[in-house]
């Protein structure tokens, strides 16, 4: 498998971040509910572009733990954290299950529809998938990714402009990536919670109120069934800092945590 081209910043402890539906490196860079920024203080945070932003891509859930793998082994970075948003939670975790043996910890942030909850969005995803095939983006999915409110209102009162920023980059791809990530997110879910069940490494977990697409029930099932795991619920900017602190302070225990 082709290995992406990676954006590396700090040094210490490997930690693979990976984007959300319609993000990228450069939109994570702008806004993360971690800031990918400051945990480069302490960790090498390695970052890439699902599939390239390939129009051709296979944008399944699972499917992209072929190409972290490929990243893993071609660079050494096992045993090593991995975490990201959305798509990117479910993609750090379908790796958890495959590859346990190399992953120290997980950071799982804003987990999104999931299991029996998820076919309505699956049916969704593929209509959106379908009306998107297009040589150009068609008017209602521009539409649809202006009506986003990510960053959270708490976050655009104190950085003005983000969300549009946002926006330009989520509209930039080139028009067929829409239908291809699209229906990568219509064939996909959760592992089953069985197989999470089996997870054992150190996880925190990142919900926000009010985010409808990444319902606060599946952060409160995965801290169910991960053992190891805390649940953090974000609710205005001042949980937003403190996350950020929490986050310095998870990275710093892992080795610790691993040998309890």
């Amino acid at each position: 498998m082709k290995i992406p081209q990676l954006t590396i910043q700090g040094e210490g402890q490997p930690f693979i971040w990976l984007h959300g539906m319609l993000n990228s490196v450069k939109s994570d860079s702008l806004y993360s509910l971690v800031n990918i920024n400051e945990v480069s203080a302490m960790a090498s945070v390695i970052r890439y572009d699902a599939c390239g932003k390939s129009v051709t891509g296979n944008y399944k859930w699972d499917a992209m733990t072929d190409q972290l793998n490929g990243v893993a082994e071609a660079y050494q970075f096992d045993p090593m954290i991995v975490g990201g948003t959305s798509m990117g939670s479910v993609t750090a975790l379908h790796f958890a299950v495959k590859y346990p043996e190399k992953v120290k910890a997980l950071i799982l942030v804003t987990p999104p529809h999931a299991w029996e909850k998820r076919e309505g969005v699956k049916a969704v995803y593929s209509k959106i998938a379908l009306m998107a095939n297009q040589p150009a983006i068609p008017e209602f999915l521009k539409r649809l990714i202006s009506l986003s409110q990510d960053p959270p209102n708490f976050f655009e009162l104190e950085h003005p402009g983000t969300r549009e920023r946002l926006t330009e980059y989520r509209l930039g791809f080139d028009p067929l990536y829409y239908s291809q990530i699209y229906k990568g997110g219509a064939a996909s879910d959760l592992p089953s919670r069985e197989l999470i069940a089996k997870i054992k490494v150190p996880t925190l977990i990142v919900g926000l109120v009010d985010d409808e697409n990444h319902p606060l029930g599946i952060a409160h099932e995965l801290n169910h069934l991960i053992v190891r795991s805390e649940l953090r619920i974000i609710e205005d900017y001042i949980g937003y800092l403190q996350l950020q602190e929490k986050v310095q302070e998870f990275l710093k225990d892992i080795d610790r945590n691993n040998k309890l």
